[in-house]
């Protein structure tokens, strides 16, 4: 048990007793009975040199308390204005005198503005401030001690409550900047005395008679000192401010960005004689450069990062009490960014309003959105895999830099991918909402591939920030697009564009895609994959049907295929037709013709069908002479990268290729099959089955070769020799 000695003491006690208890903390003893167990006795220690008074004998004031011993007590800092010693006097708001005895304080009284000793307080008796009169119950006084405490966040009115530590340290870091900001400024408006001449050279025609001392009434200004405000010196220190906010959470990052935007509010555009061509000399172009920079990154935090709601409220508000100058009016909406939880946004994303527009109370509302806020929405809906909302977003929202919003919706079809709706990705190809033509309107060959190979496998990039071509592909759920739909999607863009229909890049890249197989590996490779040959009487079919079908594709986008097509022979049909149309495309194309070597290898193992195109394009003797001598041009140009590519598909592909064309009619085709067989003898010591090609060629083609002369017969004979020979 512990108690103060003010407390109950027996009518018994003595006056000498009763001054002791005044003036002691008395630690009281329990030990009265025979246990000891559990005492309560508590030994406070002092820092300062006391004086312990024990008692020598003890005294019993009473049948239940003992003193055993007793010490003074200490007087723990506090506030002046509650100080037991000297007494205080409280005035709502006096700052001129000390009130009374106000200035009066003990070792222990502390400022309470300041936070500190009264001792160390510089104010306490200064003339306008009087911080020997603040007190907690005045208004006046706790405003100035919330300033005190917050510093340069007062422009928030923020509560105490709200200052975190990560506020607390951007406000320091803001406060470095204000400091470092104001010795500069101070000499941009001082400004420095400079010559027109030592900018730009006079050209006053006085110049050229070389007078000494002649004086020009014409030119006189221009060599004569005059006071010029250059404004690099303050562009420099905003820019490395800025430049370090970059790393700050964002938090930070918003109260330093609103105070760097503040301070810039507050600069003079002071006039000047002349105008430098340093842009950032020039207050009025360098303050809206950086004022575009700030605006831009609050823009992007305000998006990408969920304030605290009142937070939030209170930087815009702030933001709009600024008193903007005339040149920068263009800022002073441009916080005006919907929140997440804007009514309209929320319904746009759900999937309610696929206009983006409302009425509300009788006029139109649009979102409409500058193109900062609309790259960080994609930005941050990308990062929460929220595709469909992304979707929605893009189809709805509109922006005044129309051109960036087309880029940003060319990856329409890549989202609608992610969420596994492959019957509306292909149909966004060719139709998106607001672009004419839909997004394949400026695709490239490489986007074109990149979306039938993301179609034709259910498989994406594994990356969203770029949509650029992936050795890796990640697969996605959904359904199989119905048969004929790919088909007739690929070769109405490439009908539709063109620019891509005349790049023979995107006709090897859709034979590549027929030529793919629909699984990937498990390490997420496309795989190749061999077509089934149908029988010659389906080749007549479909070949023959081919014509129709590509004119009614060159017209429309809607056609239906014949029943070829959706048969269990139907990626055979699909394939066939894809060679009639890069036929078609050798024949009419306007430009010369060139990759023809990268079309013959994306048929892959499916050689009946480079066989049907060799067939096609025999009959036009000059055609096939531009193919053939483009295909053996670029065989001798690329001969390393080919090696490798025989290398890696191995010995049946070219066990299979180079009889293609040795038992071919014509003479001119037949020459690309020894080309094979020479690139192949000159890399014989890296290809280790050459021999094995050389026995095929012994049974593939020599029993039927049709050759116009003997030399031929030779050449083949001495060719098949040095692929067997050992060594």
């Amino acid at each position: 048990m512990k108690c103060k000695a003010e407390g109950s003491h027996g009518e018994n006690s003595s006056p000498e007793t009763a001054a002791i208890a005044e003036e002691s903390v008395i630690v009281i003893s329990d030990d009265e009975g025979e246990v000891t167990l559990g005492n309560s006795v508590l030994l406070v220690e002092d820092n300062e040199d006391s004086i312990l008074q024990e008692k020598k004998t003890l005294e019993v004031l009473d049948e239940e308390l003992a003193i055993t011993f007793s010490r003074k007590g200490r007087v723990m800092p506090h506030a002046r204005y509650d100080c037991s010693t000297h007494p205080f006097s409280r005035i709502e708001q006096e700052t001129q005198v000390p009130v009374e005895k106000n200035a009066s304080y003990c070792n222990e009284c502390y400022c309470y503005l300041c936070d500190k000793p009264a001792s160390e307080c510089s104010k306490w008796e200064s003339i306008g401030h009087c911080h020997c009169n603040a007190h907690n119950k005045s208004k006046y006084w706790k405003e100035q001690r919330d300033t005190a405490l917050v510093g340069v966040l007062t422009m928030f009115n923020l509560d105490l409550t709200e200052i975190d530590s990560e506020l607390k340290e951007a406000g320091n870091k803001l406060q470095l900047f204000l400091s470092d900001l104001s010795s500069v400024y101070l000499k941009y408006l001082q400004g420095s005395m400079i010559k027109r001449d030592s900018v730009e050279c006079c050209v006053c025609s006085c110049h050229k008679e070389k007078v000494v001392n002649h004086k020009c009434n014409h030119c006189q200004i221009n060599h004569v000192p005059v006071k010029f405000h250059n404004y690099s010196g303050v562009h420099k220190v905003v820019t490395d401010y800025l430049n370090q906010v970059n790393g700050e959470s964002p938090k930070a990052a918003a109260v330093m960005l609103l105070g760097a935007a503040r301070e810039l509010v507050f600069h003079k555009a002071l006039p000047n004689p002349f105008t430098l061509k340093d842009q950032s000399a020039n207050i009025k172009e360098s303050s809206v450069v950086l004022m575009t920079r700030i605006v831009t990154a609050l823009q992007r935090l305000l998006v990408l990062n969920d304030y605290p709601l009142v937070l939030y409220d209170k930087f815009i508000t702030a933001f709009r009490s600024f008193p903007f100058p005339a040149h920068f009016f263009i800022f002073t909406s441009s916080l005006n960014v919907m929140r997440w939880d804007n009514y309209l946004l929320t319904s746009v994303l759900a999937g309610q309003n696929l206009t983006g527009i409302r009425t509300k109370k009788g006029k139109k509302e649009s979102l409409w959105e500058t193109l900062v806020v609309v790259q960080s929405r994609v930005k941050r809906l990308e990062k929460e895999m929220r595709y469909r909302q992304l979707v929605r977003y893009l189809n709805a929202v509109q922006c005044s830099d129309y051109a960036s919003l087309q880029l940003l919706k060319q990856k329409l079809c890549l989202y609608i991918c992610k969420y596994g709706d492959f019957s509306s990705a292909a149909n966004t190809l060719l139709y998106t909402k607001g672009m004419h033509g839909g997004i394949s309107k400026s695709f490239t060959s490489e986007l074109f591939e990149i979306h039938m190979i993301m179609l034709h496998t259910r498989c994406c990039p594994p990356l969203n920030d770029k949509l650029e071509w992936s050795d890796v592909w990640v697969p996605q759920a959904g359904a199989l697009l119905k048969k004929g739909i790919l088909i007739r999607t690929a070769l109405r863009i490439l009908f539709c564009n063109p620019h891509l229909y005349n790049e023979s890049k995107c006709w090897s890249a859709l034979v590549r895609v027929w030529c793919t197989s629909q699984i990937v590996s498990k390490e997420g490779r496309l795989m190749p994959q061999y077509v089934c040959d149908p029988d010659i009487m389906l080749k007549q079919t479909v070949m023959g049907m081919s014509c129709a079908v590509l004119d009614d594709l060159q017209r429309q986008v809607n056609v239906h295929l014949p029943e070829p097509f959706h048969n269990m022979y139907s990626s055979s049909a699909e394939l066939i037709l894809v060679v009639q149309a890069v036929i078609r495309y050798m024949m009419t194309t306007n430009v010369p013709l060139k990759g023809m070597l990268e079309l013959l290898v994306a048929f892959g193992l499916n050689h009946w069908a480079l066989s049907l195109l060799l067939e096609g394009v025999s009959p036009l003797l000059d055609l096939l002479c531009k193919f053939v001598s483009n295909v053996k041009k670029e065989l001798y140009e690329n001969e390393q990268r080919m090696v490798e590519l025989f290398i890696r598909r191995g010995s049946g592909y070219l066990s299979n290729l180079t009889p293609l064309f040795l038992l071919h009619p014509n003479e001119n085709v037949r020459s690309i099959g020894f080309c094979l067989i020479d690139i192949v003898l000159r890399n014989k010591a890296n290809i280790p089955w050459s021999a094995i090609l050389g026995n095929c060629l012994n049974l593939k083609v020599l029993p039927y070769i049709y050759l116009a002369n003997s030399v031929e017969h030779q050449k083949l004979m001495a060719n098949i020799g040095n692929l067997t020979a050992q060594g």
